[in-house]
């Protein structure tokens, strides 16, 4: 939260359209509006292309502070060249004395208005962005620099031929770089609320260092996820205080679609201790999109079933139908002889030893029960081939019964 009051713009001739800086950019007309200067478009007056010009408020060229934060704003952002940084490409003042600097061109929207239009993004949409964000940060803090102001409002997303959604990070404003001299804040705390970290809140300047910026970065992921800020309050001091105090509502409270995965990595980013986040904001974002990536691509009816008891959704038990009590043909007793030469078919030499059989035993139980199986088998083994193996071992067994019973009554 830059507490800095500045005064409303006085109206500059170096800023009226038509008007030529230092013999090089024509302005065409004004693009936009903050608290420090306003910014313009303009004409290179010998190559073609057009860029954007950044002018220091006339009011505030006296400032000292405000001053150095505009010239650091151009050093620092002209020392990093990364696709997604906004390119600095030259700082000068004006004939009244206005500093100004000259950018890149940027045509698209800021993330802040494609979230007040669309609410929550898609996830696999969310993570890309935030990846991207990640890359500038990286890209920066390899330098030495932490940003301290990372906002929806500070990321711009350009779209044009096959290029949908990249990201472009801007305003280094109140960055922090390690090889510059720190510039004296008094009381103020700067940065913005709802995306402040926790030590950046307390106003604990030397212990401001890259995961302050993965702080930021896992607050504007909890936004894209979920629609909403993951602290909220009437005041900029309750904010705070919340920031410092209170931990947020997992995504997943907000949006039950989203896992327990990308709840782990989005509060771990938000965490109150700068040691209990991630490394560096590379790892964030890589865990984050494993996260998404994992919960994404199982169906939603196998992310219920994961958090629900195993015993509701078990299959029946498969019932077995108990073994048919036949006849005990206590094999230990018998003895099979197989005759020589090749074996006849399964059946056709128990036939034979029952029409051997004298009438009178088949009064025997036992044996009428014997001879039943094998009838009741011999179709069997003709009617179905995969029951052969069986039926040839019961018609064995009837075989042995009946030489049994020839042998016992025989004449």
């Amino acid at each position: 939260m830059n507490t800095q009051v500045s005064t409303a713009p006085i109206p500059d001739a170096c800023t009226q359209p038509g008007t030529i800086l230092q013999g090089t950019y024509r302005i065409v007309a004004p693009l936009a509006e903050g608290g420090c200067g306003e910014v313009y478009l303009a004409d290179h007056m010998r190559l073609p292309g057009q860029f954007a010009i950044k002018v220091l408020h006339r009011t505030l060229t006296r400032n000292a502070e405000v001053l150095s934060r505009f010239r650091q704003e151009a050093e620092i952002t002209s020392s990093l060249r990364h696709p997604h940084i906004v390119q600095v490409l030259d700082f000068n003042v004006t004939e009244q004395g206005s500093p100004y600097l000259v950018m890149e061109l940027l045509q698209g929207k800021s993330l802040a208005t494609r979230i007040a239009e669309a609410g929550a993004l898609p996830p696999h949409t969310a993570v890309d962005i935030v990846h991207q964000i990640a890359q500038a940060l990286h890209a920066a803090h390899a330098r030495g620099i932490v940003h301290r102001d990372l906002k929806p409002d500070n990321v711009i997303l350009l779209s044009g031929d096959g290029v949908e959604d990249f990201v472009k990070v801007l305003d280094f404003g109140i960055s922090q770089a390690s090889w510059r001299p720190r510039l004296t804040e008094g009381a103020h705390i700067a940065g913005t609320p709802q995306y402040m970290a926790p030590e950046q809140a307390c106003g604990l300047r030397d212990a401001i260092e890259p995961r302050t910026d993965q702080f930021s970065l896992a607050a504007i992921a909890y936004t894209l996820l979920t629609g909403r800020e993951p602290f909220i309050a009437d005041d900029p001091i309750a904010v705070l205080y919340q920031v410092v105090h209170t931990e947020p509502k997992p995504p997943s409270a907000i949006a039950p679609a989203l896992g327990a995965g990308i709840d782990a990595v989005i509060m771990r980013g938000l965490a109150k201790q700068p040691v209990d986040r991630f490394p560096d904001v590379l790892t964030f974002a890589g865990a984050l999109r494993q996260a998404v990536a994992s919960e994404m691509e199982t169906p939603p009816i196998e992310r219920a079933l994961v958090h629900t008891p195993m015993s509701v959704y078990a299959p029946a038990p498969v019932r077995t139908l108990a073994p048919l009590p036949l006849v005990d043909f206590e094999p230990q007793t018998l003895q099979l002889v197989e005759p020589a030469g090749q074996p006849s078919p399964a059946g056709v030499e128990t036939r034979r030893m029952i029409r051997r059989m004298r009438p009178k035993l088949y009064r025997t139980r036992r044996r009428i029960a014997v001879l039943a199986v094998a009838g009741a088998l011999t179709l069997t083994w003709r009617l179905s081939p995969t029951t052969r193996v069986a039926a040839q071992s019961v018609w064995h067994l009837a075989r042995a019964e009946a030489h049994q019973l020839v042998d016992t009554h025989a004449p």
